[in-house]
């Protein structure tokens, strides 16, 4: 019962606040550089590579580059460049397996996503450090403890890899993105974030826009 109460008491009480002891009121003390990119119907999640790296499994694929961002989707919808509309619909009514997307950029990020929606905001290193054991958790293994490649990703340098959870309306990727900038103390309520929009409004509050 509980768990079905909490939701009702956020929505009554309003959006979620800072975590003060992992994103601190001084920017000075948030060192660490977060992108929030929205592609249309689906955003994610970047980080500086230096800052999460030491929490994701050792792996040959996981791309070797300045920034890492983070994708959470259903298994097939995701993975396939030429899903259509039943592909959609079935991600969004079936629970499905579902796939954790990385990907390598060294350039900036606005010249990488040339046509997306990007804000940008600094966290803590702490607030890095929990975002990167968020990730790492959501890796699917194998009965040895290992990670399982999925596919190739969908850019130069990225790569898809099996992921734990079920895929389905409202657990969206969306919602899981809000997730994981949620664990470094941002204001964000990921139960208000089934849409890109929704993510990138409230990114917007304690952020920058850069496009």
């Amino acid at each position: 019962m509980l768990r079905f109460l909490l939701p009702i008491v956020v929505f009554l009480s309003g959006c979620l606040g800072p975590v003060r002891d992992l994103y601190p009121e001084d920017e000075s003390d948030r060192p660490v550089t977060v992108y929030i990119v929205s592609h249309g119907w689906h955003a994610g999640i970047a980080i500086e590579s230096e800052a999460i790296i030491d929490y994701l499994p050792d792996h040959p694929d996981i791309p070797q580059a300045r920034y890492l961002k983070f994708g959470w989707g259903d298994g097939r919808y995701y993975t396939d460049t030429e899903a259509g509309f039943w592909l959609m619909l079935r991600a969004a009514l079936l629970p499905t397996r579902s796939v954790l997307h990385i990907v390598g950029i060294d350039i900036s990020m606005e010249n990488y996503f040339t046509g997306s929606q990007i804000i940008e905001i600094k966290v803590s290193e702490e607030g890095a450090r929990k975002m990167g054991e968020f990730v790492e958790r959501r890796f699917r293994r194998n009965s040895d403890g290992e990670v399982i490649y999925a596919a190739d990703g969908l850019y130069t340098n990225s790569v898809f890899f099996e992921a734990r959870g079920r895929y389905y309306l409202p657990k969206t990727s969306n919602v899981w993105t809000a997730r994981a900038l949620r664990q470094t103390g941002y204001p964000i309520t990921p139960i208000y974030s089934l849409t890109s929009g929704n993510v990138v409004q409230q990114a917007r509050k304690d952020g920058r826009v850069i496009r």
